[in-house]
């Protein structure tokens, strides 16, 4: 037995996307060039790939013990991948994680935690 029909499935995938679109936030991803570079090392020469819909919500203070400044949910057919960059006005961020959220087997967008660049 199922808890959602296919067509309920695809309402509350687009009801998430109108909620992410209706923010009227928009950042700028960025990607390392392909290159040699020391492993884990943030030196790399990054390119602009695009601006992207995000929801986008700075983490509270007392949140911070996680070590994250900031977390987005974007469109699920966003492709956002860990150690890439956000550049959202005059703050830039690196992509920690990328985690799918599912709604009864349907993916209806993806959570990004961001930590902060300080001194770009």
């Amino acid at each position: 037995m199922t808890l959602l029909s296919d067509p309920e499935k695809i309402r509350a995938a687009d009801d998430v996307k109108e909620l992410i679109l209706a923010s009227g936030q928009e950042a700028m991803l960025l990607r390392a060039v392909p290159g040699e570079r020391l492993y884990g090392s943030d030196d790399a020469a990054f390119e602009e790939v695009g601006t992207f819909s995000l929801e986008f919500v700075e983490t509270p203070p007392e949140d911070l013990n996680n070590k994250i400044d900031a977390v987005a949910c974007v469109l699920p057919v966003q492709d956002v991948r860990p150690e890439d960059r956000v550049q959202t006005g005059a703050d830039a961020f690196r992509i920690q994680t990328v985690e799918e959220e599912r709604l009864f087997g349907v993916i209806t967008h993806k959570v990004i935690k961001l930590v902060r660049l300080h001194g770009s």
